[in-house]
């Protein structure tokens, strides 16, 4: 389980990092407000999901 774990985790902090590199080259002639904006939610929820994966993962590992 914790392996499986760790490499979600890994893929998604992979996906975040490449988001993050793309919304560094983006401006608004690029891609609207909205979709900008929506984007960057998007790596926020991603952020919120990678410190939940991190705390089941110290979880039970603490547990063992």
């Amino acid at each position: 389980m914790i392996k499986k774990l760790e490499k979600e985790l890994k893929e998604l902090n992979t996906k975040r990092n490449k988001l993050s590199k793309f919304l560094s080259k983006q401006n608004k002639k690029t891609l609207s407000a909205n979709q900008l904006s929506l984007l960057q939610e998007q790596k926020q929820a991603m952020g919120k999901y990678a410190k939940v994966l991190k705390l089941r993962i110290k979880d039970l590992k603490e547990t063992k």
